[in-house]
């Protein structure tokens, strides 16, 4: 009988609570002193929709990951072809993560386990926030926030441990606590940023030294002592021995994922970009320089998607570096001959003579990659490309280039293989103007100036719209001819740190998502209305990716934010030797619910099985959408991202599916059923 008593106290004082959260919520609410986006953390979900309706609630989700480092990119692939989409980083030269979805919310970094780690000889070695695990006796020699440690512990020895370490980059000695220095030497190169430098240390016992390269896109190499036996030497945060007593530790860069199945075997394979020592590589020494490329890592014939095996065939394929700081990297079909192409654009840092042209490989029947920018009209020496997006812009069938550069926005319309430019817009933000916004050098950094695209008003060509703290633009698509549209005057905003086309609430409309200033949703006289739905802070950050995809496949978008807080607030050349240039995220599951959806996976035929470049147009009572495959990715260099999704609003079916694949194909599905994700064959 107590307990039964006790229970009642229970509830009754439950009860109690409930209805005092939502009399306060209720109060605050009514007096403007609590959003409705407060209201959702404050009570219950199923209370907080008496309040918020369900078409704008967005609920904080667990998210995969909490902080990185040094992001250069994130996004979203289907990286084992399970249907559940994963999600990768790059980090510069930082450790990345590949995380495995599982369907009930969990995740798996595969990173190593698929042995593609930044150095697959030393997995483990890149720079890491998380110091190595001191326990057995040796010497461990491992990155730590921008800087490098070696130490010795509890080596009992009578004979100091001879450590010897050259690289061509000044090492600078922050710390020392127990080693001897035996000798250091330093040489300037005919190069003026070159430094041959050399330092010879040892130690008995426990002993730490902390290093700051200069550079550290070079190889460190190392010369340890006969006397040391090798098992006890660990390298990394895995604790790898090396093979032998001399070794090089590079450590380089890397900045994006291009995900295509290359070999047609049902998985994945990838095409990482590298830097090129902060644009610097043509002055190294050839030893140097080939050290230094890309990755493109395919799949091993045989292996499974759960446990796959990659080669390296960077070589064997026809890509050359050549000096080029790579940045994105794109698959497309260039020319309509059903296989698979790839552009890279390169950075132009300006900093030593000579230029860095884009780069575009024109795969042949052999596998084989021919670069073709130059005869093609897409080196652009002149101009150094922030953003760009392919897409075929003039519905002719064959893809486009939009690139927004440093002096403005331009179309590289496509005639048989062969681009040629059009200026369409200088806009607000012209880097050419503002010198402050090159490189990592202020608060705009690299981030600043991305495309996103669709078609918003409905006309049946995709229009475009670029984010910027210097001024947004807005480039409204007539058949291939683009004009400039205030943002303002159709009620968006005029600057921001990012932007993406996402219909949020499935109702048929592209809305579009801003940081700071969240979610502004069309109407259906096309103007916006602001939600205040994901709002942040506007002073807070300087940067920001990110991802609108289906997490759990309910139907809605949810959105992965990764977030980098403004460098006015911590500058980072004041703080480059210890500051890890800290990226959050946040992760908002769309409990929007009320309108019907159709989610899209093309497979396309041999040579391109992502069905890159082709274009779905889909018809209902209300009107007609339009998507194109690998356009619109919410990674910023990347690509991988190839679901498309429709909001279909109170309809459940779509009357007609016209996809116009990247080879000229033309297939067409009538009344096809909404609240499904539909996988479409080329040849079917």
């Amino acid at each position: 009988m107590l307990q039964v008593l006790v229970m009642m106290h229970r509830k009754r004082l439950l009860a109690i609570l409930v209805l005092s959260a939502v009399l306060i919520s209720v109060t605050l609410f009514t007096t403007g002193r609590l959003s409705r986006d407060d209201i959702q953390y404050l009570v219950p979900w199923s209370i907080a929709k008496l309040f918020y309706p369900a078409e704008n609630l967005f609920l904080e989700y667990a998210s995969p990951l909490k902080e990185s480092h040094w992001i250069y990119d994130a996004g979203i692939v289907d990286a084992n072809g399970d249907g559940l989409l994963d999600i990768y980083t790059t980090n510069h030269n930082w450790r990345q993560r590949l995380l495995l979805a599982d369907g009930s919310g969990g995740y798996r970094d595969v990173l190593s386990a698929w042995q593609l780690d930044q150095n697959r000889e030393f997995p483990g070695i890149e720079i890491s926030t998380v110091a190595p695990e001191i326990v057995e006796p040796g010497v461990y020699i491992y990155w730590h926030n921008r800087h490098l440690y070696i130490r010795t512990h509890r080596v009992d020895n009578t004979t100091p441990v001879g450590i010897t370490l050259n690289a061509l980059t000044e090492l600078e000695i922050t710390k020392n606590d127990g080693f001897n220095i035996d000798e250091e030497k330093s040489e300037a190169l005919s190069a003026p940023t070159i430094t041959d430098h050399t330092i010879k240390f040892s130690a008995k016992d426990n002993a730490i030294i902390e290093l700051y390269p200069r550079s550290r896109g070079v190889p460190l190499n190392f010369t340890l002592d006969d006397s040391i036996e090798l098992t006890r030497v660990y390298l990394g945060n895995k604790l790898i021995s090396p093979p032998s007593h001399a070794f090089s530790l590079p450590l380089q860069d890397r900045h994006a994922m291009a995900w295509s199945d290359f070999n047609d075997d049902g998985q994945l394979d990838i095409f990482i970009t590298r830097g090129a020592i902060g644009g610097t590589l043509r002055i190294y020494p050839q030893n140097i320089v080939d050290t230094v490329n890309d990755e493109f890592f395919v799949s091993k014939m045989g292996s499974s998607p759960a446990d796959p095996q990659y080669r390296n065939m960077i070589w064997r394929s026809g890509f050359s570096k050549n000096g080029c700081s790579a940045r994105h990297a794109n698959w497309l079909d260039v020319n309509g001959d059903g296989l698979l192409d790839l552009f890279i654009n390169c950075e132009d840092v300006g900093n030593i003579e000579g230029k860095y042209p884009n780069k575009l490989y024109i795969q042949n029947a052999n596998t084989r990659f021919v670069e073709v920018a130059e005869q093609s009209g897409l080196s652009i020496l002149d101009h150094n490309i922030i953003d760009y997006e392919w897409f075929d812009a003039d519905n002719d069938g064959d893809t486009d280039l939009f690139a927004h550069q440093d002096n403005g926005f331009y179309l590289y319309r496509n005639t048989t293989g062969r681009f040629t430019p059009e200026f369409i817009h200088r806009g607000k933000f012209a880097r050419i103007d503002h010198p402050d916004l090159k490189g990592a050098s202020g608060a705009y950094w690299i981030f600043d100036g991305k495309l996103s695209v669709a078609d918003y008003d409905g006309d049946g060509d995709l229009d475009v719209f670029m984010s910027s703290k210097k001024g947004n633009a807005l480039l409204n698509n007539n058949q291939g001819v683009f004009a400039s549209l205030d943002p303002l005057t159709i009620g968006l905003p005029d600057i921001s740190v990012s932007a993406s086309w996402v219909d949020y609430d499935n109702d048929g409309l592209p809305d579009l998502h801003t940081v700071p200033g969240g979610i502004f949703r069309q109407q259906k006289d096309r103007i916006f209305e602001q939600t205040n739905l994901l709002v942040l802070p506007s002073d807070k950050y300087m940067a920001s990716i990110v991802n609108w995809y289906d997490i759990n496949n309910d139907g809605t978008r949810d959105a992965l934010i990764a977030l980098n807080e403004n460098p006015t607030l911590h500058r980072w050349w004041e703080l480059s030797k210890k500051d890890t240039f800290k990226w959050t995220f946040i992760t908002r599951q769309n409990m929007s619910t009320g309108n019907h959806w159709m989610q899209i996976q093309l497979l396309g035929g041999s040579g391109n099985r992502e069905a890159i470049g082709s274009r779905v147009s889909l018809t209902t009572p209300s009107g007609q959408q339009i998507q194109e495959v690998g356009s619109g990715d919410g990674a910023f260099y990347s690509q991988g991202h190839y679901r498309l999704y429709f909001g279909l609003g109170k309809h459940s079916k779509a009357d007609l599916v016209r996809i116009h694949w990247a080879d000229g194909t033309i297939h067409e599905l009538k009344n096809l059923a909404a609240d499904a994700i539909h996988t479409i064959k080329r040849n079917e």
